[in-house]
């Protein structure tokens, strides 16, 4: 009798357990949404392998990568955010401000290039600081204290530069945005990649950052688990801001410019990211690999555009039919699950 010979049962068990656990690994695969979003992008990159012969070249994949990762850094902020029932619109000004913060310090105050570039980063986490106080202390929704706080950066990226650009930035600080590691993937890349894992271990194996997830899912709930939902809100609105800033430090380097009219639309094409990668409106829902997908498919879209010689015009037509139709299609999938 197998049920009073351990050895025999284990064994039997096993034997079962084996094919039944490979079938479940690959089913959850499959339903996982970055599958899908995934498949999407080896289908639009082998469609423009097919249509043009200019895509799949060591140039072409070297500026869509470099632009991918600088648009996947703001969209690493926008998702934690995003995953706590919030949103901030702030972050392109604050490219746009940090940028002439990092200019200003490296080439009219002469700054080390270490300090200049801290600088900037201080600039994002001081505006983020301050989204995240004013949200919680005027309980105004994040959508208008960020709102009002984007044309405040870009008034004071302005008001620094007087409209216009710095320029003359030093030789060694330019290789952050342009230069490559073994002399073929960019830097910028390199540091998506590092920001990118972290951000999800920071979500996934932290206590911090599954409270993100709860808080979005309840914040009520979160409250009476005597969570402090407070402190939470301003940390990730600060890194959010941080992180924009860090895109700004990259860009900065790889313009070679310090620009006050950068960073235009970057929030959308950040929470068009999010969304697109599965992350939900409402909070409690998203992923990391699932945003860099998506910034990966926007990438690819907007790269496509140009090498089939459409217009400028109708690429943003394009990313923006494609941010409503996956919002249309989160809030239908959440009706249907009830």
């Amino acid at each position: 009798d197998k049920s009073n010979n351990p050895s025999s049962a284990a064994t039997a068990s096993a034997e079962k357990l084996l094919p039944k656990k490979q079938t479940n690994v690959l089913q959850s695969l499959m339903r996982a949404r970055e599958t899908g979003i995934a498949l999407v992008v080896i289908v639009i990159m082998t469609g423009l392998t097919l249509a043009t012969p200019n895509f799949l070249t060591a140039s072409n994949l070297a500026i869509v990568a470099r632009q991918i990762s600088l648009s996947a850094i703001i969209a690493i902020g926008m998702t934690m955010v995003i995953l706590s029932g919030g949103i901030d619109l702030s972050v392109g000004s604050v490219v746009a401000f940090a940028s002439v913060v990092t200019g200003y310090a490296l080439v009219n105050l002469q700054l080390p290039i270490w300090l200049g570039i801290l600088f900037g980063l201080g600039t994002g986490a001081l505006v983020g600081i301050v989204n995240g106080v004013l949200v919680i202390k005027t309980k105004v929704p994040p959508f208008i204290i960020t709102l009002g706080m984007m044309g405040l950066a870009r008034g004071a990226a302005l008001v620094i530069t007087k409209g216009s650009t710095i320029s003359g930035l030093p030789p060694a600080f330019l290789k952050i945005g342009q230069g490559y590691v073994g002399g073929y993937v960019p830097i910028p890349v390199i540091i998506m990649i590092v920001l990118a894992v972290s951000a999800h271990i920071f979500l996934s194996r932290t206590t911090l950052g599954r409270r993100i997830y709860f808080i979005g899912s309840n914040e009520e709930a979160a409250l009476l688990s005597g969570i402090n939902v407070n402190r939470i809100k301003v940390t990730i609105f600060t890194l959010c801001a941080t992180l924009a800033a860090t895109e700004a430090v990259i860009e900065t380097a790889r313009m070679s410019t310090a620009q006050p009219a950068s960073g235009v639309a970057y929030e959308l094409t950040a929470i068009g990211a999010v969304i697109i990668g599965g992350a939900s409106m409402l909070g409690g829902e998203g992923t990391i690999l699932g945003t860099i997908l998506g910034a990966t498919l926007l990438g690819l879209i907007t790269n496509g555009l140009i090498l089939l010689g459409v217009s400028a015009y109708w690429q943003q037509v394009f990313s923006g039919a494609i941010i409503i139709l996956a919002v249309a299609l989160d809030t239908w999938r959440r009706q249907r699950s009830g």
